[in-house]
Formats: structure tokens, sequence, C-alpha cells
């Protein structure tokens, strides 16, 4: 949800700055399957997604996996994303540093309104839910970890990590430096 935040954003400054969404068409990108393959592993592991977990079994290394082809993508096309790289490479620091999981705060997740899975998380028998663990003195990285919210009166709220943010951040001026682009005359 915050990425798509970032998004909004990106689309509102392009347009306060004149810009036009035929310059994100210029954009050229490759390796995109890695992208792709991110997509399906996130699909098949996130609830959220299809309304369940498909794949129960091994989430943390599957999650690990979709982060790396997530990297590389960004990597091969580094020209465009390296604005989202920081925020990416926290997150992924984080979820290595926490098997494959990324911590999330049972305050944070109740002030974002999600108290059912932060139940979900506190119930679960060895505190995780789909790629969340609940944040604990034993998880690492916490400051990483999912500790901030959007108050729950706001649409869509959620908990979100520092990385989030600066993936948000990182859409927004893609998408806005995008709309400035002048296309190429044919």
């Amino acid at each position: 949800m915050i990425p798509a935040v970032g998004l909004v954003i990106g689309l509102l400054v392009g347009f306060l700055r004149k810009g036009s969404l035929r310059g994100l068409a210029e954009y050229r990108f490759t390796c995109i399957w890695l992208l792709f393959g991110t997509l399906l592993i996130q699909i098949l592991i996130f609830p959220w997604v299809l309304g369940t977990v498909v794949i129960e079994r091994a989430t943390g290394v599957l999650h690990v996996t979709s982060y790396v082809l997530a990297t590389a993508f960004l990597l091969a096309n580094v020209r465009y994303f390296w604005p989202i790289l920081p925020g990416l490479v926290l997150n992924l620091l984080v979820i290595i540093a926490n098997a494959g999981f990324m911590p999330s705060s049972s305050v944070a997740l109740r002030r974002a309104g999600e108290h059912a899975t932060a139940d979900a998380l506190l119930s679960s028998a060895d505190g995780t839910l789909a790629n969340i663990r609940l944040m604990t003195e034993h998880t690492r990285l916490n400051l990483l970890g999912d500790v901030l919210w959007v108050p729950e009166w706001v649409p869509l709220a959620t908990a979100f990590s520092v990385g989030d943010v600066l993936i948000a951040l990182g859409v927004a001026w893609i998408v806005q430096a995008g709309m400035k682009k002048v296309p190429q005359a044919s």
C-alpha cells in the first residue's frame, strides 16, 4: 500500500510540474522476467493478494528470494530505479536478519486497525503470519521493521517500515521524473 502512495504522489507532482504520462512510456526496462518472478512469489506467499496463502512452507526462503529478484531487476535497470534501492536494501536487510520474515509491531498493527493480524501473530505458535513475524526482543533490527503506521481512520491503513517509506519516495521520484521526459520524435 505504501508504494502505491508513492505512485499517487509522483503522479500529482508530475502533473503539477506540467508533466505527461507519455513520458513514462519512454522508460525501457531490461530483465522484466525478474519482476514477474518477484510478483509471482509474492502472490503465492502473501494472503492479502489471493485471500489465502498458497505456499505456506518455505515462506522465509521465498520471501528473501522475491526480494533478491526485485533487487536484481532494479540493478539491471539502475538508471531508472536507483531511488528505490535504499529502501529495498533496508527491507531486505531486516528480512534476512529475521530468517525471511519482516518483524511487525503489534502496537503499530493495532493503531493501523489491523487488529486481526495483531491477534493472529500473538496467538501463532511460532509468532509468524505469512511473511511477517511478531516483533519481540528476539527479533533483529526492529527499528527497520514495521514500526510505523497509517492511522486506522485512513482508508487502507497499514503498518509499514522505514524501507517502505524510502521505496514510496523512490517511486514518487521516478514517476514525476518520467513524466517530465519529452518523448522522442518519431
